[in-house]
């Protein structure tokens, strides 16, 4: 009886404090949002009265009329600063929760940067005064990172970015939020754009722009980027080698798209023509990316051996660092033919046996990649398959080796070897069994491969690497 009563007596504060409610709610609000607080403990109480008082004063919690459910939405105007608890009846006894704090984001009001190029003029009672050419940047400030643009209260596509480059005249403004409120939109003020009528002449040479550097077997494009739309446009390229610019055919808009196989190392031109008059613009130089072949350096542990006819062969502890050189930066290392996890680097430290390549590119063209060629890795029979007897070591041949079919084993005069076993070069046995008379094994059920043959007998032991082709 008094252990029982022992049991309980330690049981009752434990389940006092299972019945006692958790309390979970949305602690930061948006400002004009809702959020709730819910009981999250898996029990139904008999009652429920909310609490709440200001985290700031010494007051004490005061019950919120009506709040008499397992949750309560509250609104932020009302509860801003303010910490929260509920407490519950069950089986004639009270119990409260923990407390909750709920806070709200704030931030700056909505600033625009705005610089403009040196022929704008701005009147504070009109706007600004933008000549051909002209560029009024605006730059919306943190944390005001979602942005929609609007000309003539018309979103204009793709304008969504903090920054927007003004060319032309209309009046315009962003709608812009923080992205931890996205629905707290505020707009900036009308950005009034005037054209300016005592602007000069406008030149009109045409101004021609496009990638300079371009990758190998891509295409580019090169483009009139002034805004004056011409009567007629025709290109022309010449190598640099060439004195003359050729006609290109059917290049006859204010864009020309070309492969970089055709049109490499030289310049283009367009002549265009504008109410009866002819205009050449000046020269844009192209040139394609050269760089040399995927070249890896490897750095062999002491212990690897390489062999010509079957590759790097390890022990245990060996290691091979492989690092591949300038300027591929962009790696991905691969291992029979999977590519090998978080395998990224320019230097990967290859430890067991398989067959491995990379592929890779330069961070500047990075589609264009190149693969080394596959190599293999294989432990080294002597070092992971115990000791050869010398003087099996110096007399027993392989042949054909390669071989497709049948291996046969030469061994010396009076030597009893009558086991053999056949790996793969990760160790794995395949084949197992004991010498005919004939000394030929049958290794037809192979894959082509590398594979190591270990004979056994007479308290000897030989082996050795064979290829089935």
């Amino acid at each position: 009886m008094k252990k029982l009563l022992l049991i309980l007596l330690c049981l009752a504060p434990i389940l006092t404090k299972a019945q006692a409610p958790t309390i979970e709610g949305d602690t930061m609000l948006c400002p004009y949002t809702n959020g709730t607080a819910s009981i999250t403990t898996d029990m139904e109480y008999e009652s429920y009265q909310w609490y709440s008082k200001y985290w700031f004063t010494t007051d004490e919690f005061e019950p919120i009329d009506g709040a008499t459910g397992a949750s309560f939405t509250y609104d932020w105007y009302t509860y801003d600063q303010s910490i929260f608890k509920v407490v519950v009846t069950l089986d004639g006894e009270t119990y409260e929760s923990n407390t909750i704090t709920i806070d709200s984001y704030a931030w700056a009001g909505l600033i625009v940067e705005t610089q403009t190029s040196d022929d704008v003029i701005f009147n504070p009672d009109q706007g600004y005064y933008i000549c051909e050419g002209s560029t009024i940047t605006n730059t919306i400030q943190l944390p005001y990172n979602v942005v929609q643009w609007y000309k003539d209260g018309v979103e204009i596509e793709g304008a969504t970015e903090p920054t927007y480059t003004i060319t032309t005249a209309g009046i315009y403004h962003a709608v812009a939020a923080p992205d931890f409120c996205p629905n707290s939109t505020t707009n900036t003020l009308p950005i009034v754009v005037i054209n300016n009528p005592d602007c000069g002449p406008v030149d009109p040479t045409p101004i021609i722009d496009g990638t300079a550097m371009q990758c190998p077997q891509s295409t580019s494009s090169v483009e009139v980027t002034n805004t004056m739309e011409y009567d007629s446009y025709q290109w022309y390229f010449k190598y640099f080698l060439e004195e003359e610019f050729q006609l290109i055919e059917g290049a006859t808009a204010a864009e020309f798209t070309y492969d970089t196989y055709t049109y490499d190392a030289g310049d283009f031109k367009v002549i265009v023509t504008l109410d009866g008059e002819t205009y050449e613009s000046a020269p844009f130089t192209i040139d394609t990316y050269n760089w040399a072949g995927l070249i890896s350096i490897n750095d062999l542990s002491d212990d690897v051996i390489f062999d010509p006819d079957f590759g790097y062969l390890i022990c245990e502890e060996s290691t091979i660092t492989c690092t591949i050189q300038s300027p591929y930066t962009i790696a991905q290392w691969y291992k029979n033919g999977e590519a090998i996890e978080g395998a990224t680097d320019v230097s990967y430290t290859i430890t067991t046996p398989g067959v491995y390549y990379v592929t890779a590119a330069p961070s500047f063209c990075p589609d264009n990649t190149a693969s080394i060629d596959p190599f293999t890795v294989s432990m080294n029979p002597e070092c992971n398959l115990g000791i050869n007897d010398p003087e099996l070591n110096n007399n027993v041949t392989l042949y054909p080796n390669p071989t497709s079919d049948i291996l046969n084993v030469m061994l010396p005069d009076n030597t009893e070897a009558q086991d053999y076993t056949i790996f793969d070069v990760t160790g794995k046995t395949l084949l197992q069994g004991v010498f005919s008379t004939s000394n030929s094994i049958d290794v037809s059920s192979l894959t082509a491969g590398t594979y190591i043959i270990k004979l056994t007998g007479d308290n000897k032991q030989f082996s050795q690497i064979f290829i089935r082709k």
